[in-house]
């Protein structure tokens, strides 16, 4: 498993994902983000940028999870994945100082599909439609 927080990638043997307050999901990777708009604000009298502006915050993110996992939650939802309600996603990690971090999503599924080929570990990536990230929330 890889975890990516903004780019900064981790060690897999210390993290533990819990999706549906459950962490036996055989989630394989998860990458998440959250960007901010940002605007120079120019004034009279400058060619130079003397502000900014602080826009809308948005997040984007995707989670890999192995078929026989992913065909559980299926069928659990009757089928379909994508109308599960948002749900909280809890990303459990040691950083560089040892310090334990946990990130809180709040995300549903955007998608659904398979993603078959010629290797013995089938897993499928889905992208999450994420309404707000909680960053370090222990």
């Amino acid at each position: 498993m890889r975890i990516m927080n903004n780019g900064k990638a981790y060690d897999s043997g210390d993290v533990q994902i819990a999706l549906f307050g459950r962490i036996d999901w055989e989630v394989t990777g998860i990458n998440y983000s959250t960007e901010q708009e940002h605007q120079p604000n120019h004034s009279l009298g400058s060619n130079r940028q003397t502000s900014f502006s602080m826009g809308k915050v948005s997040h984007t993110g995707d989670i890999t999870i192995r078929l026989a996992s992913a065909s559980a939650m299926e069928k659990a939802a009757g089928g379909s994945i994508l109308n599960i309600k948002p749900f909280p996603i809890n990303v459990t990690y040691v950083n560089d100082d040892n310090d334990i971090i946990n990130d809180t999503i709040l995300a549903k599924f955007q998608s659904q599909g398979r993603e078959v080929g010629g290797d013995m570990d089938l897993k499928k990536q889905y992208t999450l439609f994420i309404l707000d990230i909680d960053y370090n929330n222990i």
